[in-house]
């Protein structure tokens, strides 16, 4: 039996969320033991001049929201099939990264 970590970043709160649902199901579907836990939001600022030459006052801010989640799954058996199968289906605005603990 070994975990593996997988942990999702997006910026768009909605499609998280709807990916999250999705993956549920298709774990309880593979009858896949998981755990899943959300990371707090992370928020970054960022400043921009309207006008580069002469006002430096007029200026306009930015902000980029990062939303994380972290799953942990446990597999008896090395069967990489099904989640293959689960992560072909990634939204665009979603970035995968796994690891084997």
């Amino acid at each position: 039996m070994f975990k593996i970590k997988i942990i999702l970043k997006t910026t768009m709160k909605e499609t998280l969320f709807l990916y999250l649902i999705y993956l549920k199901k298709s774990f309880s579907f593979f009858k896949l033991n998981y755990s899943i836990f959300n990371l707090p939001k992370k928020k970054k600022l960022y400043t921009l001049n309207k006008s580069p030459h002469v006002n430096k006052t007029s200026r306009e801010q930015f902000e980029l929201i990062t939303y994380k989640s972290v799953i942990v799954i446990q597999i008896l058996k090395k069967i990489y099939a099904p989640l293959r199968y689960i992560f072909s289906n990634l939204p665009k605005t979603v970035s995968l990264k796994i690891q084997k603990i």
